[in-house]
């Protein structure tokens, strides 16, 4: 059986609107108030409701009623006595709260001048402050009850200026009578130190705009190193005298960048913004290098074709896509599309511009998109755009140039607000590789755009530092000599082209050497990556941000996550390739979408164990590298990376044996106590029933739900 019952509609007025705050008092809501005065849990927060009542006659009536409690709280109590100073019953009580053992010179005054210091410091006799009685009574009165009688005070963000004058005179008199320092003496000098800093802090914050701003002038637009300027210079102003400092090294340091020759360091005291500072003059060098066409852009994208105006964060990658499709337009392409790594990487030209686009995503007169968007969701709207714009362009070069520049921005964004200093170590294994150097036109070779890229990344904060340790494992050693002819000397990069003749090495053992040959030479982030221009170098500031995660041992500049861009067909990677992913987290247990990308990153900690045990040389290496990294308790995290690769249908890339490397996957299994005849393996057993990964990929498999007939 079902009852329905019918509510009466019921209107409830907001609090302001009460009956008991204004003049239309019911005696039914004067009485409930009298009584729950006198009766009820008399918590803070019921008193202080029944004090903002404003009708005079329940004022009068819920007032004597509290005051002929004596099981008011101390809180509920103190709050009584700051809001009713003349009832005399709660002050004796509070004062006898105050002076447990009733010796003089306790006082109904100091118990009403320290419930007015905890909720009403504005009222406080200035005059008693100044007192005599009121300093042999603070340094008399017991600490912990006035602990407890002001710890909302105490821990409050900020003191008004009356409240932290009476705390002053409060922790003064009991300082200067000799009393042993307690728990309310420290944490009030912490919270009037608090305010002390807030208030310096609040002065210089005040310039901070008009300061960006003005440095932007020399920046040519880029403000993100002057704001983390600004901001290491705002968090050394914990005084006056350091905040006036810092005031006056915030307006000149326009002047210091106006003239045309050396940049000027400023006399800063304090290491932070010092070092700070010279990302600044960084970004100022290259703004002396610009050309004008990225402030035509930018000002070419203030509207919209039907006249709206474009979201800041939004007009920097507008501006950039129209930089980068004008550039596409001009080249001669009569002998051939080049690919996205010949246009955005070889090229200086095109290198240069990609870089510019990036330098002004950090941060263009203020706005950058990044840190509002994700990278998922700033590819999409690039991929819309290009979309809505129906731009013919060869290769939508345009569209891969400016996901590459986002990369790189994001990059160098997090390699500027990184506190440590960037210390690289990167191997580039080689077998092979000479004509990629001798046949290459001058400067596009891939160990000069390497260099560059890595030059531009590291320019930013000029205190880093990277070592570009190229490898040749061919017996003949022509790579090397190659190389040899072309490596170029730069402030902060070291190149080293080293010869390791391995006849059964594929790769691994290159790499392998590599690593523990930097790890040897004390960098603290050791990477590899291939000599072609698949992967930019620019981009590894993501593989920083990501080691730096506590506890994270490798970071992947993987091909298949959502934010990733650039290397597969829309339809992602082959069956084969999904099947091997899916076969080595089988066997190894590592659960990562690309572990055979050729763009790692690791911390110098956790390769110091793991490196000696990595037996595999051939293609398959990385996948033992990571498994005992995670076997060791250290996380691999996955950074999508936007390759500099364009596919093309029907195109095959480097020829991999997967049946090979999955026996070797296999064999890494075997060695790290993870024999897979021991548990179930159905992705090996369905490749091994097929006779070849490449037959099992090429099976089509049904999935078949069974579902039980109804009853």
């Amino acid at each position: 059986m079902r009852f329905t019952a019918t509510v009466p509609s019921r209107t409830f007025l907001p609090l302001a609107e009460s009956p008991l705050l204004t003049s239309a008092t019911r005696a039914a809501d004067a009485d409930l108030a009298v009584h729950l005065a006198g009766a009820a849990d008399p918590t803070p927060a019921l008193v202080r409701s029944l004090l903002a009542i404003t009708d005079p006659a329940t004022e009068q009536h819920v007032t004597a009623a509290l005051a002929d409690r004596d099981d008011l709280p101390l809180a509920s109590l103190t709050l009584l006595v700051a809001h009713r100073p003349q009832l005399k019953a709660p002050a004796a009580r509070l004062r006898t709260a105050l002076f447990p053992d009733g010796a003089e010179p306790a006082c109904h005054s100091f118990a009403r001048t320290v419930a007015a210091l905890a909720h009403l410091p504005e009222q406080i006799d200035p005059g008693y402050l100044a007192s005599g009685k009121f300093a042999a009574a603070a340094a008399a009165a017991d600490p912990g009850t006035l602990h407890a009688v002001l710890t909302g005070l105490l821990t409050a963000p900020a003191l008004t200026g009356p409240a932290d004058a009476a705390l002053g005179r409060l922790l003064r008199a009991r300082a200067d009578s000799g009393t042993p320092k307690a728990r309310v003496d420290r944490d009030g000098d912490a919270a009037r130190e608090r305010t002390r800093r807030g208030r310096t802090g609040a002065e210089l914050a005040t310039r901070r705009a008009a300061t960006v701003e003005a440095i932007a002038d020399h920046t040519g637009g880029r403000t993100l190193a002057a704001e983390l300027w600004f901001d290491a210079l705002s968090a050394t102003a914990d005084t006056p005298e350091t905040a006036g400092r810092a005031l006056a090294l915030a307006l000149l340091a326009p002047q210091a960048l106006a003239a045309d020759g050396p940049l000027a360091d400023l006399p800063a005291p304090w290491p932070a913004p010092a070092a700070r500072w010279q990302q600044v003059t960084a970004a100022v060098r290259a703004a002396r290098n610009d050309d004008g066409r990225w402030h035509q852009a930018w000002a070419n994208a203030a509207t919209t074709t039907d006249g709206s105006t474009w979201d800041p964060a939004q007009r920097g990658l507008v501006a950039g896509y129209e930089l980068l499709a004008d550039h596409v337009r001009a080249l001669d392409t009569s002998g051939g599309v080049p690919g996205p790594d010949a246009c955005w990487a070889a090229d200086p030209a095109g290198r240069a511009l990609l870089h510019t686009v990036a330098d002004h995503l950090t941060g263009h007169n203020g706005a950058s998109p990044l840190p509002h968007f994700d990278d998922t969701l700033l590819i999409s709207f690039i991929r819309a755009h290009a979309k809505n714009r129906r731009d013919k362009l060869p290769g939508h070069l345009q569209i891969h140039g400016l996901i590459a520049a986002l990369k790189a921005a994001r990059s160098k964004h997090h390699l500027l607000t990184t506190a440590a200093t960037p210390d690289l170590g990167i191997v580039v294994p080689m077998r092979a590789e000479a004509r990629r150097f001798t046949d290459a036109p001058a400067g596009h070779d891939p160990l000069t755009a390497k260099t560059a890229q890595l030059a531009w990344l590291l320019s930013a904060r000029p205190e880093a530092r990277a070592h570009l340790l190229l490898v040749d494992e061919d017996p003949d050693g022509a790579s090397a000599r190659a190389a040899e002819q072309i490596a170029a000397t730069h402030p902060q990069i070291t190149v080293t082209v080293a010869t390791r003749p391995d006849s059964a090495s594929a790769k691994g053992g290159a790499v392998l050497w590599g690593l523990a040959q930097l790890h040897e030479a004390g960098h603290t982030t050791i990477a590899y990556t291939d000599l072609d221009l698949t992967y930019p170098l620019d981009q590894i500031g993501l593989h920083l941000n990501a080691l730096a995660a506590p506890g994270t041992g490798a970071a992947i500049g993987s091909r298949r996550l959502p934010d990733s861009h650039g290397y597969y067909p829309p339809a992602g990677p082959t069956a084969a390739t999904r099947l091997y992913q899916k076969a080595v987290a089988e066997l190894l247990g590592i659960a990562v979408r690309d572990p055979q990308a050729g763009f790692k990153a690791f911390t110098a900690s956790a390769l110091t164990t793991v490196l000696p045990k990595v037996a595999d040389h051939s293609m398959s290496f990385d996948t033992e590298l990571l498994a005992l990294l995670q076997h060791n308790s250290h996380s691999l995290t996955e950074v999508g990376v936007a390759a500099l690769h364009q596919w093309v249908n029907g195109q095959q890339g480097a020829p991999r044996d997967y049946d090979v490397m999955l026996a070797a996957v296999r064999e890494q299994a075997l060695r790290h106590g993870a024999d897979p005849e021991t548990r179930p393996t159905p992705v090996c057993d369905r490749i091994h029933g097929a006779g070849s990964l490449a037959r099992a990929a090429a099976s089509t498999t049904t999935d078949v739900v069974l579902v039980p007939a109804p009853r």
